[in-house]
């Protein structure tokens, strides 16, 4: 049982001077209780963008395969003469390159760790990179943004097979991103290789992010529906002769805030429901009033939850993985007793 606090005041008595009659009933006295309900809590889950979860101390990301590609026509100028024919193939470099977002209202993260899966599919009837060429892959944080990680494949030692596919990881440290990674594709061709020259074929690269981990993320919170986690509440024993002298009351919540963002919605307890609107302050204290009725129909009842809805109000915010807001709430009411 929740212990309570008391302030008694007293509503009649009888100031004792000449001629004064002294009362027989007792005296009627107000009485205050406060009673600690319950904690609830807002993660931080409830503000984040599809695409991006809590997966331990970090934030998960999921973005879509991307892939650059280049037809051999586009990268070697000199094939066009020798379409058709089977013949040394040229030597050419070129640059070639595609880019992904992260999910939508992401707007700057931290990367704690990354893998990314690159699959390189030679369309060509030859291997560009025999004989000593290469082809590098770099992944930057937007174009002309930092390098996050390079992978380089170097014909004195690999090989991308004709119409073959070749498969490689690619890794990223701690890195900080704005919205796009970005990867370009060089490639450096010595030629040399006799085969049949077709300047429509293919060579792309498919960059599958197998694992994308932030330990904070910039997001866009604009009007973003939340709720506060819905919790039991233990007012079953509270006695029907305390109730029955309610006068008034209200909720008291006791919020911890780190978001930096407001909240407004319903306080729904039992059968009651209020709104209710908290600041975006660090601490605050939120008071709801609640008639004699409405305190009644939670005060000494059963199966009674707490739950809230609401909608955030902010623009963007930066979130970690351990952020929560924390809400303590009490009934403070007020009892006539005598």
């Amino acid at each position: 049982m929740n212990r309570f606090r008391m302030v008694s005041t007293a509503l009649a008595g009888c100031l004792v001077i000449a001629a004064c009659e002294v009362p027989t009933d007792p005296p009627l006295l107000e009485q205050r209780w406060v009673i600690p309900i319950e904690e609830t809590t807002m993660s931080v889950g409830e503000l984040l963008p599809t695409g991006v979860v809590v997966s331990g101390n970090d934030f998960s990301v999921t973005i879509d395969p991307f892939s650059p590609s280049q037809s051999l026509g586009a990268a070697c100028g000199a094939c066009a003469a020798a379409n058709g024919l089977t013949v040394p193939a040229p030597a050419f470099s070129d640059s070639f390159n595609a880019s992904e977002d992260l999910p939508a209202d992401v707007t700057a993260a931290t990367i704690s760790a990354a893998s990314i899966e690159v699959s390189i599919s030679n369309g060509f009837s030859f291997d560009p990179i025999a004989g000593g060429g290469t082809l590098m892959i770099t992944l930057s944080d937007g174009q002309g943004g930092a390098e996050l990680g390079q992978l380089t494949l170097d014909g004195a030692s690999d090989s991308i097979p004709a119409f073959g596919t070749v498969t490689r990881t690619l890794t990223i440290g701690s890195a900080s991103i704005a919205t796009t990674l970005f990867a370009s594709v060089d490639i450096v061709s010595v030629g040399g290789q006799v085969a049949l020259i077709n300047t429509s074929q293919q060579i792309s690269v498919t960059m599958t992010t197998t694992s994308l981990l932030l330990s904070s993320a910039t997001v866009n919170i604009s009007n973003q529906s939340v709720d506060l986690e819905t919790v039991d509440l233990d007012l079953g024993d509270i006695d029907e002769d305390l109730t029955d002298r309610i006068q008034y009351g209200n909720v008291i919540l006791d919020v911890v805030n780190p978001f930096g963002v407001s909240v407004a919605g319903t306080l729904t307890i039992g059968a009651t429901t209020k709104l209710y609107s908290i600041p975006s302050d660090a601490n605050s204290t939120v008071i709801i009033d609640y008639t004699a009725t409405e305190l009644q129909s939670i005060l000494g009842q059963d199966d009674i939850t707490m739950a809230a809805s609401g909608t955030v109000s902010g623009a963007m915010i930066t979130v970690r993985p351990d952020d929560e807001m924390l809400v303590t709430a009490s009934i403070d009411m007020t009892l006539l007793i005598g």
